[in-house]
């Protein structure tokens, strides 16, 4: 199950997570906020053979999901592609 923490901050201003929410809406796979916890969620839920989801951490933004390599390589380049350019900041792994 691949996992990632990007370097998004979690004190962005409500403009900036618009923008944010507009990218996920924008992204392969959108389903929707999930109704129990609020949690963006694309191509299926936790119990989906796949699925991605997102959740704010203070260490920035944890991605998890379960998708073969090469998807999830070029799912998370383009998320982090479309988010700087909708923040105007370079997002991408925190640990890089």
């Amino acid at each position: 199950m691949p996992s990632i923490t990007l370097n998004l901050p979690y004190d962005l201003n409500e403009k900036q997570w618009k923008a944010v929410s507009r990218v996920f809406e924008e992204m392969d796979g959108w389903i929707a906020k999930s109704e129990n916890d609020n949690i963006p969620q694309w191509y299926g839920t936790d119990s989906s053979p796949m699925y991605v989801w997102a959740s704010v951490e203070p260490g920035g933004l944890l991605i998890n999901g379960n998708l073969n390599d090469a998807h999830w390589t070029g799912w998370i380049s383009v998320l982090c592609a479309r988010l700087s350019l909708a923040l105007q900041i370079e997002v991408h792994d925190a640990e890089m």
